[in-house]
């Protein structure tokens, strides 16, 4: 009896400890699964939930805030033992449009593209499945305000060109978004100025490309290096700088040698 016993808690027991090693959201464990190929378009869709609803636990680099002319862009990269899993890249032309586009990966795979986008008062949500490398499913959603739109349900496009679509064709975003996150070729930033105002320091950076992107850093807590950049600007002009931020609603914001980054952090240059 005691036998019989043990032996049918042990799928509980086992289920019990799998589930206290992982982060804890019920689809949690789907992360660490290792078949990519298989995978549906409900499996994926549950993965990308997990990993939006895990996002606190990943390691997270993030690009500064480019603003060319009227649009703003900047990337984030979630990893998760050294691998990246999830990227997202936003842009933002104040008031007239939006998008935000997330790349999910299993195993280095890209599985899931996710676009949301705002024109005006036009909401959309679109989202392409992947198995195989290949296109299979592609969905959208649209609404007149972004709280109608969580209320639709996503409609399936059978009729769409996307189906021959390739990972290959967004190999170049992500190579574009790693060169953001990095700052290297048309996102390598030099010193420009210093703006110094009453409340408010701002380092001011240019593209090492003509014509380039700019990046504005608020400083709320200077430290000796930033005594030293508003001291002697011109002693840093055109040259490339080392420091860290994060970025706080859409704006980077300057890190203190002496302070921990937790959250969004750039890359020491």
């Amino acid at each position: 009896m005691k036998t019989s016993y043990i032996l049918s808690c042990l799928p509980v027991l086992v289920t019990i400890l799998s589930c206290s090693q992982q982060p804890k959201h019920p689809q949690a464990d789907l992360i660490s699964q290792s078949a990519a190929t298989a995978m549906t378009d409900k499996t994926i869709g549950i993965l990308a939930d997990s990993i939006d609803a895990n996002l606190a636990q990943l390691e997270k680099q993030s690009s500064l805030v480019y603003l060319q002319g009227e649009q703003s862009m900047y990337a984030e990269r979630y990893s998760s033992n050294g691998k990246a899993i999830l990227y997202v890249e936003q842009r933002d032309n104040g008031l007239i449009n939006s998008q935000i586009k997330k790349y999910y990966f299993k195993n280095d795979s890209l599985i899931l593209v996710q676009e949301n986008k705002k024109i005006n008062n036009d909401y959309t949500d679109t989202r392409i499945f992947l198995r195989n490398n290949i296109a299979f499913n592609k969905e959208q959603r649209k609404a007149n305000s972004f709280s109608a739109l969580q209320t639709k349900p996503y409609l399936s496009l059978k009729s769409i060109k996307d189906n021959t679509l390739k990972e290959d064709d967004y190999k170049q975003n992500i190579r574009t978004l790693d060169e953001a996150i990095a700052g290297n070729n048309q996102y390598e930033m030099l010193f420009d100025q210093f703006i110094d105002i009453p409340g408010e320091n701002i380092i001011q950076l240019k593209s090492k490309a003509q014509n380039g992107y700019t990046a504005s850093i608020l400083v709320k807590e200077p430290d000796a290096f930033i005594d030293s950049l508003k001291s002697n600007p011109q002693n840093f002009r055109n040259e490339k700088l080392n420091f860290k931020w994060k970025v706080e609603e859409k704006e980077a914001v300057y890190v203190p040698v002496a302070a921990k980054v937790t959250s969004a952090k750039g890359l020491n240059k």
